[in-house]
């Protein structure tokens, strides 16, 4: 008999009709009637009446060139070995190429996906400054640059894990703009320049005067038009004055008592004036052969690129020239080049650039999406500043969480400022790259994420936290978070029949006190405890005791717990999740049918006429080559069903006769029970 996969559709058109039924009883005892065709069975050792399962799994073929589960029988397996393909599957379904699923997952919090064939907790994060009335800053070296919106400068020392030490240049700042806003800060290494309202204020980082007598020296006093930007980038300032891009060279010394842009500080040259008045320029960042500047005026937003002469390294400002516009609504709140491609964050989420030889940027889709449930002063903040390391960028955004009371143990939703990490040397041929959330502050109020800074090798998020605005939060250079966890992509087997999930095999590594506790997420999203895993207990079947119904899909959730925080365990290394169809099986039945022109009944009742033999066979092939639901009535049973023919065979057994054409004997037909 034919196999047929479980995958495969019904091989038939359902929407033929059902042949017409018009037999009706007679005086002949027949056994078997085949829509209006009745017959007597011819049973015997050779041709025996069978009635079977039909198949439901297809024999799997493994052709690759590794072994894989396709090459197991029996159980339908689903293994996953790593997740350093990053997060953003609905679905887990490995081999199906266009999907890029293989070694990603769905979500996650507090878990270091990035090694390959592990899982384990990212670094936990402690307070290492207090800010006040926002804070935008900067990093270099082993220093933060830190400027707010009361007009305050700081320059902050890390100090290991605790506090940083606090130098304030805020009364050395001029007093004509005493308290203004600092809107924007960069540096050069050594120096460090910050733009309020009105001026653009200069400094050296290690506190030493930039001239005898003087230590913070307010440089330039553009317009009043208003200032929003800053960007140290291939040796100048570029910096945003509303609708208008300016550069400044550094190569002077940069003073200016007077506060009128006539002394030693030039007054900057002209890049792009947009034409739109109210369009304000808000990111600046450097690229190969191009400065690249992002604006924005109501709902729409733009990026420029400035040419940049490599020969005699200056900017080219009349060749400024539009390079990409963003979606209606969606407004660049930051931007980051690095190893070649433009980071470009949004109020929507996170693309990916293409950087051309011409400057232009092929933006790529929405890599990540912010959360949006979280709001803050009635938008939502979405992706707020970039840094790199390594292969790395990451990402400052919010994302809603909850926290539970120690006491209470009521549980609430509260923001909380968290990391999304990008890995540049993984690009998938979509054009996307890994992705996952990283370093993450919780607390039992709502936090927002504001800023990301790399310095003393380590990130630091800046964060505004209840009242408090302009914290910054700093990794712990190694001691674990207490607790995270990964959602796997849902597991189907790349169909939508639903199965029966059996057994879970978990490897892990885990400490004393350490534990990885597995849940179940079933087809209606309901999480449920299936079991806790701690020293000893890896690598075993778990028998899946929260889904005792069929499913369509399910998936996974891991939480590791952790007790020791200065050791890399628990680590999660794999699972294996066992199955089995669940479909309604359908049934085969085998008849051998008499088909003669004449026959005798079992009460040797004589019937048929000449020909009848051929009409019966022909009528048959008819009905099979059209693929026609028949209607089946076995008298001896009393079963009646509706059903296919699958396979005819016809033996002659019969010689010419006066009576008889001879042809005539033996009829087997396979019917397949719907």
């Amino acid at each position: 008999m034919p196999t047929y996969d479980i995958s495969e559709s019904v091989p038939y058109d359902i929407s033929l009709p059902l042949t017409e039924d018009t037999f009706e009883l007679t005086d002949i005892a027949y056994d078997v009637v085949i829509d209006d065709l009745p017959f007597i069975l011819k049973v015997n050792n050779q041709d025996p009446y069978v009635r079977q399962t039909a198949p439901y799994k297809k024999e799997q073929f493994d052709n690759s060139t590794e072994p894989g589960e396709q090459s197991l029988t029996g159980w339908w397996l689903r293994s996953q070995t790593s997740w350093h393909n990053g997060a953003g599957i609905m679905f887990y379904e490995p081999g199906i190429d266009y999907q890029n699923v293989s070694h990603k997952f769905k979500d996650s919090r507090g878990i270091d996906i990035w090694t390959v064939g592990e899982i384990k907790l990212l670094n936990t994060v402690f307070h290492s400054y207090t800010g006040a009335n926002g804070i935008i800053a900067t990093a270099d070296n082993d220093y933060i640059i830190n400027a707010d919106s009361a007009g305050n400068l700081k320059v902050l020392t890390l100090n290991g894990d605790s506090i940083a030490t606090v130098d304030d240049r805020t009364a050395d700042l001029d007093a004509d703009h005493s308290g203004e806003a600092f809107k924007s800060i960069t540096s050069d290494g050594t120096r460090y320049f910050a733009v309020c309202t009105n001026a653009i204020h200069v400094g050296n980082i290690d506190g030493t005067d930039i001239i005898a007598g003087a230590k913070d020296i307010t440089i330039a006093r553009h317009s009043t038009a208003g200032l929003h930007s800053i960007k140290y980038v291939k040796g100048y300032l570029m910096f945003g004055e509303a609708w208008k891009l300016y550069w400044v060279p550094l190569a002077n010394p940069l003073v200016n008592t007077n506060h009128d842009g006539t002394a030693n500080f030039p007054a900057g040259t002209l890049s792009k004036s947009h034409e739109n008045p109210s369009f304000v320029w808000n990111v600046i960042e450097g690229g190969n052969r191009f400065i690249y500047a992002a604006g924005y005026a109501g709902t729409n937003s733009e990026i420029w690129a400035v040419p940049f002469d490599e020969t005699d390294l200056t900017p080219y400002p009349p060749a400024a020239i539009q390079v990409a516009q963003l979606p209606y609504g969606e407004k660049v709140n930051a931007m980051k080049f690095y190893l070649g491609y433009m980071a470009i964050g949004t109020n929507k989420g996170i693309r990916i650039a293409q950087v051309a030889e011409n400057g232009s940027l092929v933006l790529g889709p929405l890599l990540f999406e912010c959360d949006t449930n979280v709001t803050y002063s009635n938008t939502i903040p979405g992706v707020t500043g970039f840094t790199a390391n390594d292969n790395y960028i990451y990402a400052s955004t919010t994302v809603m969480g909850t926290y539970t009371n120690p006491s209470t143990l009521v549980t609430t939703d509260v923001a909380n400022a968290v990391l999304v990490r990008i890995d540049l040397s993984s690009q998938f041929e979509d054009g996307t790259f890994a992705y996952a959330y990283d370093l993450q502050y919780e607390s039992d109020q709502d936090s927002y994420g504001t800023g990301v800074l790399y310095a003393d090798d380590r990130l630091h998020i800046i964060v505004n936290e209840g009242a408090e605005a302009g914290e910054i939060k700093t990794e712990k250079l190694s001691q674990k978070r207490s607790s995270g966890w990964l959602e796997t992509g849902r597991i189907r087997y790349g169909i939508i029949e639903p199965k029966f999930f059996r057994y879970i095999n978990v490897q892990c590594s885990t400490g004393q006190g350490d534990t990885i506790t597995v849940y179940t997420i079933d087809e209606n999203g309901i999480e449920n405890s299936l079991s806790i895993l701690s020293a000893g207990l890896s690598n075993q079947d778990i028998l899946i005791s929260t889904l005792p119904n069929k499913q369509e899909y399910v998936s996974f959730k891991f939480v590791l717990n952790n007790s020791t925080e200065d050791q890399n365990v628990p680590k999660l290394e794999a699972y294996q999740v066992k199955a089995t169809p669940a479909q309604r099986r359908q049934r085969l039945y085998q008849y051998p049918l008499s088909c003669f022109d004449n026959e005798m009944d079992k009460y040797n009742s004589v019937f048929g006429y000449s020909g009848r033999a051929m009409e019966y066979l022909t009528r048959i092939e008819s009905i099979e080559a059209t693929g026609k639901f028949v209607n089946v009535k076995d008298f001896r049973t009393g079963e009646e069903y509706q059903g296919v023919i699958e396979e005819i065979t016809f033996t002659n057994e019969s010689s010419p006769d006066k009576d008889s054409s001879g042809f005539g004997g033996v009829l087997k037909i396979t019917v397949r029970e719907l």
